[in-house]
């Protein structure tokens, strides 16, 4: 065992009141399970063992401070461990730590971790819900207490009821609104529901979502209500307004905006706002986004609300770290990991969907197959890690040079395809043409070349119904013209006969 895995078997001295635990995968239900684990008191997870150094479960690992190893084995030999958690759906890795666990140290695998997974959810369900039915008892208690003393005015107890009722309606709403958060998966869905809550539970005039951006450290408008669309401020900095404030510290409210001041700059009519507050959605230490309840007129939340504002945060971010995980699983499953774009299997789902559209609508659908000309030659020359670059360079050429309805993919190899819904031939091979110039004036940054590195491409380029009326005639006259390009001499667009 090495020095980092036997510092990470001893970390703090003396060991903790609850189990140690080891995590064995790095899927990202590994990584959803580490990080509900490092939210449990007394709980220690001392090592994630996967071979795999960018899985979701390692680069969590890495960010919350937990050892991590690629070799198996390291788990048998923590001191004090108590649990081993297998999430690496593979047989043969679940034999070895059947085999070799120490005595004494329970193993749970793909079924038991569902039943983690599940108690440890119900658990901060629980933690957050446990409030929202203390209240409600209260209320049942003021009820009570209201009947016996308010006997004698009938006004009195009609009205101290219709209060009542009012507030377990807000309770009962409450715990819906919770509900539906389960049964969501999509960022679009959770984010709506986020915003639904707050006006039906704290009777928000305004309210907003914004989910962070780490490329570019950036919150960027999801979802809103009370509002039109474009009155909200579609990115805001994490450093600006009273999100950026809220990013960085939690919990804030503004119950009397200062006009014109800059905390209220995620609005366009900042006239609009009278009174603000924003509470920052998380995951553990990790930031998701931001949520903002508004006013036109000055308004300041009780404690009581703030409180009930703070449990819709919590509970909120739960679902939506469960959505942004489903949602990465689902884009990876449609994505060429080399280049991010569509990968060939997605291309086909598509072109078949673009094509009934283009024959319910009447419009036209345009094809081009472009590929890399002497590519072998360039990746014989200075190896495939280089050519991996130039097929980077490729991707990011095409993505600059399509609008937000077009569609790129890998198609295989060198080879790329673009699909352009309601495009004509003409506008197809002017799209072509871009494409082409830019690659031909790309200069590769290949540092150990003695010479300047360029590449060109040919391009085919098929319309349908002009070219062909079905799914296979249509990349079969594009491929045909892709090729008639490449015996036209390489680095030249072609349209289908």
């Amino acid at each position: 065992m090495d020095r980092s895995a036997d510092a990470a078997a001893s970390t703090g001295g003396a060991r903790t009141k609850g189990p140690t635990i080891a995590i064995v995968g790095g899927s990202l239900r590994a990584a959803s399970i580490l990080r509900l684990l490092s939210e449990v008191e007394n709980v220690r997870v001392a090592v994630v063992a996967c071979p795999a150094p960018t899985a979701p479960a390692v680069r969590l690992a890495e960010d919350l401070g937990v050892h991590v190893t690629p070799h198996i084995a390291e788990v048998f030999q923590l001191r004090e461990l108590d649990l081993i958690v297998d999430m690496s759906e593979d047989e043969n890795v679940h034999a070895l730590l059947s085999a070799e666990k120490p005595a004494g140290v329970e193993m749970v695998g793909t079924a038991g971790s569902e039943l983690v997974w599940d108690l440890l959810v119900a658990k901060k369900r629980g933690e957050e819900q446990e409030k929202l039915f203390v209240e409600l008892q209260v209320a049942y208690d003021k009820i009570r207490s209201h009947e016996r003393r308010l006997q004698s005015s009938k006004e009195a107890l009609v009205q101290a009821n219709s209060e009542l009722e009012s507030r377990l309606a807000e309770i009962f709403f409450t715990h819906e609104f919770f509900k539906a958060l389960t049964r969501f998966t999509s960022v679009d869905e959770v984010c709506s529901l986020i915003v639904d809550g707050a006006n039906g539970i704290l009777g928000a005039e305004i309210s907003c979502v914004y989910l962070f951006e780490r490329d570019d450290w950036t919150l960027r408008l999801q979802a809103s209500q009370g509002r039109p669309p474009d009155s909200f401020t579609p990115v805001v900095p994490v450093s600006e307004t009273l999100l950026g404030t809220a990013f960085r510290g939690g919990l804030v409210q503004e119950s009397a905006v200062a006009p014109q001041s800059d905390s209220i700059a995620w609005m366009s009519d900042a006239e609009d706002v009278s009174s603000q507050v924003a509470v920052a959605l998380r995951s553990g230490e990790q930031v998701l986004g931001v949520m903002v309840v508004a006013s036109a007129t000055p308004r300041e939340l009780s404690p009581a609300e703030l409180d009930r504002l703070q449990v819709i945060a919590n509970q909120s971010s739960l679902a939506l770290q469960n959505a942004l995980l489903h949602g990465e699983l689902e884009r990876l499953s449609v994505t060429d990991r080399l280049t991010d774009l569509f990968n060939h299997g997605y291309f086909q789902q598509r072109l078949d969907a673009e094509i009934r559209r283009a024959n319910r609508f009447d419009h036209p659908l345009s094809l081009v197959m472009l590929d890399i000309d002497d590519f072998k030659a360039l990746n014989d020359t200075y190896g495939h890690p280089r050519g991996d670059m130039v097929l980077k360079v490729m991707s990011s050429i095409i993505r600059e040079n399509l609008r937000e309805i077009d569609i790129a993919a890998r198609y295989g190899g060198e080879e790329f395809v673009l699909l352009l819904p309601e495009t004509d031939v003409e506008g197809a091979r002017s799209v072509a043409e871009r494409v082409r110039m830019r690659v031909e004036a790309e200069v590769l940054p290949i540092a150990d070349a003695d010479r300047e590195v360029r590449i060109s491409v040919s391009l085919g380029v098929a319309t349908y119904p002009l070219h062909a009326d079905t799914h296979a005639g249509l990349i079969d006259v594009a491929d045909r013209a892709l090729y008639e390009a490449k015996r036209a001499g390489k680095n030249c667009t072609k349209v289908a006969e």
